[in-house]
């Protein structure tokens, strides 16, 4: 079910829709639509609720079945109606009946009343956060070297099973954290190797939540490994404290930024003045997305609205290299919930890129990075899930997952059996 679908308050099912009249109307408010079910139709879904008992459940005025045409007279009633979300099959399909799918000012409207999280959606992302923290534990429990991917990934996917949720995404589970959505999970765990963990769960009545954290699979961080990920952790650290009310989420991915490029000329990968190369967008190189996003219903709430849910009015996405994928730059409010998650990463496509490389030739350390690369270091992600009080530093909805160095190896398989 689409996820303003369930705000609205829709139940999960196949093939509904909820249809939202004034008060002005004097018609039954928020009505239920679902499709008729046949004799055979039970046969394959077993009893299916009633009318009655759907509208005691959602809260909803009416509940009723309907097949499509049902559905087209009823539409056809209302001298203007608006189909959300507008995604390309309900655009036709709203042409087809001569109804304009939602126009930009009504978008807007849902996206701000989604935006902020009463207590009711921030229980449901607490829950969520406790599922997606056990199935971590669980996944790196099964770290192990001469391990698989997929085994992780299987004991990670245990957890929520069991918990009656399901994946917020496709987990991210690889020795190839390079690769920013890594598909599959084909690879051997490699002694020596990172293995970046970037997953979530789906709580049952929808609510997201989104963790990353990356582990020496053998349990022993080499001095490179520890020293990058203390950036990364530095600058996670950095962006949640920056996280206050009235702060624009630019300016937050812009803190991060300078803690990773001060990392890096402590580390002798980038060479200059941190300020000067994160104004420059250096970090780029080695940081190239955003510091984070929405989430909600969505692991990336309300994306299918496009720019409209993570840029306000008069705000646009940048266009330079790295900072064009900031999915979100709106200020920050009492009740957003974000995710951050700064990452350093040696990706072998930028660095033979010439026209991405060649405007930092003065600041980068190309010996080093190519040594690097040679190691196949991979990358480096740690990520929380957060929301914003009303004063002070936000609640770490995630922070029952250790991120310490020291910290996170205490969970894996390979510690364990050191143990």
């Amino acid at each position: 079910a689409g996820s303003t679908y369930l705000y609205f308050g829709g139940p999960p099912l196949e093939h509904a829709a909820l249809v939202i009249e004034p008060e002005s109307n004097g018609d039954e408010g928020c009505r239920l639509v679902r499709p008729v079910l046949g004799p055979e139709d039970k046969v394959w879904f077993g009893p299916v609720p009633t009318d009655d008992e759907l509208s005691a459940a959602c809260g909803i005025d009416r509940s009723r079945f309907m097949t499509a045409s049902d559905l087209e007279w009823l539409l056809a009633g209302y001298e203007a109606a608006a189909i959300v979300p507008p995604a390309p099959q309900s655009i036709a399909r709203a042409a087809e009946l001569g109804l304009p799918s939602a126009n930009e000012q009504e978008i807007r409207t849902i996206v701000d009343m989604r935006l902020i999280k009463d207590e009711h959606e921030l229980d449901a992302m607490r829950r969520s956060a406790e599922i997606a923290i056990e199935a971590h534990r669980a996944a790196l429990a099964a770290c192990v070297p001469g391990g698989r991917e997929a085994d992780v990934a299987a004991a990670f996917t245990a957890v929520l099973v069991a918990n009656q949720s399901a994946p917020s995404f496709n987990p991210i589970i690889t020795i190839h954290g390079e690769v920013l959505h890594s598909e599959g999970h084909p690879h051997d765990l490699r002694d020596g190797a990172l293995l970046l963990i970037d997953a979530g769960a789906e709580e049952p009545t929808g609510y997201a939540s989104d963790i990353t954290r990356t582990v020496p699979i053998n349990g022993q961080w080499t001095p490179m490994q520890r020293q990058l990920y203390e950036i990364a952790l530095k600058a996670m650290e950095s962006a949640i404290a920056a996280s206050v009310p009235g702060r624009r989420f630019r300016e937050v991915h812009d803190v991060a930024a300078g803690v990773i490029c001060e990392g890096l000329v402590e580390a002798d990968l980038l060479r200059g003045d941190p300020a000067e190369l994160a104004a420059r967008t250096a970090h780029a190189l080695f940081f190239p997305h955003g510091i984070g996003h929405l989430i909600g219903l969505d692991v990336h709430d309300m994306e299918d609205f496009g720019d409209l849910a993570g840029y306000p009015p008069g705000r646009t996405r940048p266009t330079e290299f790295g900072t064009k994928f900031l999915r979100l730059d709106r200020d920050l409010a009492p009740g957003m919930t974000v995710t951050i998650e700064p990452g350093i990463y040696l990706v072998p496509a930028i660095w033979a890129t010439d026209d991405l490389v060649r405007p930092f030739a003065d600041a980068v350390n190309r010996a080093k990075v190519e040594a690097l690369l040679e190691t196949e270091f991979g990358g480096i992600r740690v990520e929380q899930t957060i929301c914003i009080r009303e004063s002070g530093p936000p609640e770490v909805l995630t922070e029952g997952l250790p991120s310490a160095p020291d910290e996170i190896v205490q969970l894996l398989g390979s510690h364990a059996r050191e143990r």
